[in-house]
């Protein structure tokens, strides 16, 4: 049941944005951490679960897809396109782009491209890092993606972790500037609240499973009534208590997996009370 103190006619007129980051359970990035994939996954029920809650809110969403997916499920990044969400690339195989050469990153990004853009007919538009691994040090690897001809990175998180992060980044939507020129393209930055005097993620991954609904409710209405898109995003593991977990140490494990009990259910209340499309559409719609 939905938040009655946020009634659908004071959230539903703004569009904020809905996105996924489509791997498996098994794709993380600890140097120590040898998953057995042996064990199978849950991922395409996990897929028809987020395609149906999509379809069910009538909205459209940014899937941002490793292209090992695609080797694997071609079947299921060819649903995703046809039911009209955007395939966006997520790399290939889920390195961190901070551990990749300039040159290492481009074809990596380049081999997921042409596995998805074959898989669908349609032209990849934007990007992904895993892990937010476009950091200070390789920000200028956003000059690849331009020359690319992509039209989006959505790889900045504007916070500091002891993972990932730009705590500096602008927090709206914005053309980057690297080395003294703005690039022919949009960034789209993770959406951030202030408290305590720094920048603090609330509507994706571990701060979506972390905040109580009520906290994630109130940010993006506040971020909407300031004519600001928030932007969710999830990854398919998110939404299954029961698929495989990794075994990692106890702060790793509480970032990876704390409260997915409860994320389903929260993203269909935000789902029907929020409206949300894709990247594609945001950007078509608020820049022409």
């Amino acid at each position: 049941m939905s938040n009655s103190l946020n009634p659908v006619n004071l959230t539903k007129p703004m569009n904020n944005i809905l996105t996924f980051d489509i791997e498996e359970w098994f794709h993380a990035n600890y140097d120590d951490v040898k998953p057995d994939r042996s064990k199978g996954s849950s991922f395409r029920a996990h897929m028809d679960t987020l395609l149906q809650m999509c379809s069910d809110a009538g909205c459209k969403a940014t899937f941002f897809t490793l292209g090992c997916i695609g080797e694997d499920y071609p079947d299921i990044v060819q649903a995703i396109a046809r039911e009209g969400h955007d395939v966006a690339s997520h790399g290939y195989a889920h390195e961190l782009a901070y551990k990749q050469t300039r040159e290492g990153f481009r074809a990596d990004v380049q081999k997921s491209i042409d596995i998805l853009e074959n898989l669908t007919g349609t032209k990849v538009q934007g990007y992904r890092a895993p892990s937010w691994s476009i950091v200070e040090s390789n920000h200028h690897y956003l000059e690849v993606l331009e020359e690319m001809g992509l039209i989006y990175d959505a790889s900045i998180f504007p916070v500091k972790t002891f993972l990932y992060g730009i705590p500096t980044a602008p927090t709206e939507i914005h053309k980057p500037i690297v080395n003294g020129r703005e690039l022919h393209l949009y960034e789209i930055p993770m959406s951030v609240m202030r408290a305590a005097g720094r920048n603090i993620g609330y509507s994706g991954g571990f701060y979506f499973r972390f905040f109580p609904e009520m906290i994630i409710r109130k940010a993006i209405q506040s971020a909407n009534r300031q004519g600001k898109s928030s932007i969710v995003y999830l990854h398919p593991r998110e939404i299954d208590p029961k698929e495989h977990q990794l075994e990692l140490p106890f702060k790793e494990r509480f970032i990876h997996y704390y409260n997915v009990k409860g994320t389903k259910a929260k993203l269909e209340h935000m789902l029907k009370d929020f409206a949300f499309t894709s990247i594609s559409e945001h950007l078509s719609k608020a820049y022409g």
